[in-house]
């Protein structure tokens, strides 16, 4: 399958692919499966042309996806975290009759491993939603800015991957932040120069989510979590100091 796809640079559509295979009855019944195990290791395009889709070869990824299933282990502790409500919207089973999925919070297109602190619980309307939000971002520029170890940078570069005046939904701020005081730290990027505004972003389903974008940016010092920490203790003696307490 992924020779045939190296051939065909303009891309096949999967009944091009079984029909140039020409696979058994046991192979098709496992094509979709195989197919699906290529995205882990190579980066696999999909592209539609009038009314087919095409499947076009990229390359080679530089480190595979996490192709771990979610295991029913897994999914338990998933819904068990949830009780009964979806992590993104709030809505619940029993009030608003949702139904709730098991999903990764980091996709694996950005890095994200099938293991408990990146599994969780959400409606199946947030999940389309997601996944559609997700669609249009850079992967590579997601995967460059979740790698950081500083969540001031993690979310620094993403609104600056966003571009200059590009809003940013926080959705996405708070998958890359990866913690629930993310907001915080958000405000904390003022104390370097930054110039962050505030504003809403349309989402699936006629919602809306508050989306941030970045006006003005600087330069990173040297340990930038430890700089804005040391920042806000020397503006608190300050601060004593005007107050005489």
């Amino acid at each position: 399958m992924l020779e045939l796809l190296k051939a065909h640079p303009e891309g096949l559509s999967e009944g091009e692919m079984r029909t140039a295979l020409a696979l058994s009855s046991e192979e098709q019944i496992q094509f979709g499966r195989r197919r699906r195990d290529l995205h882990y290791y190579h980066h696999i395009s999909k592209k539609r042309i009038g009314k087919k889709v095409v499947y076009i070869y990229v390359g080679p990824r530089e480190q595979p996806l996490d192709g771990t299933p979610i295991n029913l282990k897994l999914k338990a502790q998933a819904f068990h975290a949830a009780h009964g409500r979806c992590g993104m919207c709030g809505r619940t089973i029993e009030k608003h009759g949702v139904t709730l999925v098991v999903d990764h919070k980091i996709p694996r297109e950005w890095g994200g491993k099938t293991q408990s602190n990146n599994l969780w619980a959400i409606c199946e309307e947030c999940n389309l939603g997601k996944k559609n939000l997700f669609a249009s971002v850079d992967s590579a520029a997601m995967r460059s800015a979740i790698r950081h170890d500083s969540v001031h940078v993690r979310i620094g570069e993403l609104l600056k991957g966003a571009g200059v005046g590009v809003p940013v939904p926080s959705l996405w701020l708070d998958i890359v932040a990866n913690q629930d005081e993310w907001r915080k730290r958000l405000r904390e990027l003022r104390y370097l120069g930054w110039v962050i505004n505030a504003s809403r972003a349309g989402v699936s389903g006629g919602r809306f989510h508050s989306a941030y974008t970045v006006e003005k940016f600087t330069d990173w010092p040297p340990d930038p979590t430890g700089w804005i920490r040391k920042y806000e203790q020397e503006r608190e003696k300050r601060n004593r100091a005007k107050t005489g307490s």
